[in-house]
């Protein structure tokens, strides 16, 4: 039941997605209004908020350091395995091996198994995914996305012009600084938080409503998505196993740290790289690949349940 209370919620929302299609109660068009809504303001918006209110000390940087090397890593074996996949799906393939959901599917799974009190401890893991994610990562999707040319210059001033990476450097700057969190702890903290829960309550229900109205699992899109599928499980393995023996070695043996690291890491990639789409061909592919990695997570968590208890 644990489970199903942290599923059901997806599922409805990717169902309804596809039933959205199906029917023509959304039209291409305002799926990708939403899409714009989402990666301008929504998402931004919750971005700064979960860094602005974390806390930063010295172990925090440590471990957003491993995780920030991981993520380079990964996402360059990513290229190394394109032949491995067919065209014209092969070219996302290093977005798809890297990066992870995390507010969406392994936070909530963390909760559960962990209890909320200890959500620290996975959600500093994600620092370096938002950094990474939404400067070269989604800098260089764009580019992909377009059919252009992997550019240096053009992925600093994509960087710097996509919304969600300077909610990120502004997130970061406002948590070492603590203002937000001051702020919060005001007279005055009832207003914003009243302010940033109406603007970003929706986001996670908007982009789960993109995904199921993109997904489509037809007899093409099968082999590639079960391709995807298995070499991210591989890559993650991998890198999994690295992750943990630095964390061991750098920052010292937790079971709470072990576990986040476990669960974060079997997340599929993240849901938000759906809005940064913009052919269907594409859209299709990651949200199918997306939504069935999501059977991989719950597993996962399954039998850490069963391990623990």
């Amino acid at each position: 039941m644990k489970v199903l209370e942290i599923i059901m919620p997806v599922l409805v929302m990717i169902l309804l997605g596809i039933w959205c299609r199906k029917k023509n109660v959304l039209t291409q068009s305002g799926i990708d209004n939403i899409k714009s809504l989402v990666t301008n303001i929504m998402l931004p918006v919750a971005i700064f908020h979960a860094l602005a209110t974390a806390e930063y000390t010295g172990k925090i940087g440590i471990l957003v350091g491993i995780m920030f090397v991981m993520l380079l890593i990964s996402f360059s074996v990513g290229f190394l395995l394109k032949p491995l996949l067919e065209a014209p799906y092969k070219k996302y393939l290093p977005y798809m091996v890297c990066v992870y959901e995390g507010g969406m599917m392994a936070y909530p799974l963390y909760t559960s198994l962990c209890g909320s009190e200890h959500l620290s401890q996975i959600a500093v893991l994600d620092i370096a995914g938002l950094l990474f994610g939404f400067s070269v990562y989604m800098g260089m999707l764009g580019q992909t996305e377009n059919g252009g040319k992997i550019s240096a210059k053009a992925l600093f001033f994509s960087a710097v012009k996509t919304p969600a990476f300077v909610a990120s450097v502004l997130g970061i700057v406002a948590g070492l600084t603590g203002i937000i969190s001051r702020l919060v702890e005001s007279s005055f903290g009832g207003v914003y938080l009243s302010v940033e829960n109406i603007l970003t309550t929706s986001v996670t229900s908007m982009i789960l409503l993109v995904v199921g109205y993109s997904m489509e699992l037809t007899r093409e899109l099968i082999s590639p998505c079960i391709k995807t599928i298995i070499l991210r499980i591989c890559v993650q393995a991998v890198m999994m196993a690295g992750v943990l023996l630095a964390v061991h070695f750098l920052v010292g043996s937790s079971q709470l740290m072990d576990l986040a690291i476990i669960l974060y890491m079997s997340a599929p990639a993240t849901f938000s790289m759906q809005t940064f789409l913009k052919k269907k061909e594409s859209s299709a592919y990651v949200s199918t690949t997306n939504s069935l990695y999501c059977i991989v997570s719950i597993l996962v968590y399954m039998v850490l349940a069963l391990i623990i208890y």
